[in-house]
C-alpha cells in the first residue's frame, strides 16, 4: 500500500477575492436631465460613486440608475402624500363617492416603487444579496484570522 497525496475535490478551497478585478471605464457620470427632480439627482450621485468606485458600472448601465432614482424619488413623494392625514386626498385611505373608504392610489404607487426600486436595484448590485454575489461571498471578513474550518484540510 503506497502513501498517496491527498485528493482535494476540484474548486475547493477558500474563494479568492474577486473585488476590484474589473476597474470601470468610467470616473464619473453628470446626472441627466431625465431624473425627475433634486432627490433622483442626489440618489444618483451617491448611488453611481459608489457603483463607478466597485468597478460595476459602465455607460450602458445609465438607464437603469435613472430608473432607479427616479423610482427613489417618487417613493418619497408618494410616502409624504400617505403619511400628510391633513390633506384631502392623503392617508393610507381616501372617501369614494359613496362615503366608503378604499386604499389610497398613493399606497399603489409607493408599491410600484419599492418594487422598481427592487429589480433595478438587484440588476445594478445594489442589494445586499446581490452585492454578495458580485464582489464574492466571503472576500473581506478575514481579518487576519485563519482559524478556517473543519474541511480546510481536504
Amino acid at each position: 500500500m503506497t502513501n498517496a497525496a491527498p485528493v482535494r475535490a476540484s474548486g475547493g478551497g477558500r474563494k479568492q477575492k474577486t473585488q476590484n478585478q474589473h476597474k470601470s471605464s468610467l470616473t464619473r457620470i453628470a446626472p441627466p436631465p431625465e431624473l425627475v427632480d433634486e432627490m433622483a439627482i442626489k440618489i444618483w450621485k451617491t448611488q453611481s460613486k459608489i457603483l463607478i468606485e466597485r468597478g460595476t458600472f459602465e455607460i450602458e448601465d445609465a438607464p437603469l440608475l435613472v430608473a432607479y432614482c427616479n423610482s427613489f424619488a417618487l417613493m418619497l413623494k408618494a410616502e409624504i402624500k400617505i403619511t400628510d392625514w391633513a390633506a384631502k386626498d392623503g392617508g393610507m385611505v381616501v372617501p369614494t363617492s359613496d362615503g366608503s373608504i378604499k386604499k389610497s392610489p398613493y399606497v399603489n404607487v409607493r408599491n410600484d416603487c419599492i418594487a422598481q426600486l427592487t429589480r433595478t436595484g438587484s440588476l445594478l448590485g445594489l442589494d445586499p444579496l446581490t452585492r454578495l454575489r458580485m464582489l464574492g461571498a466571503g472576500g473581506g471578513n478575514d481579518n487576519g484570522n485563519s482559524e478556517g474550518n473543519e474541511f480546510d484540510e481536504f
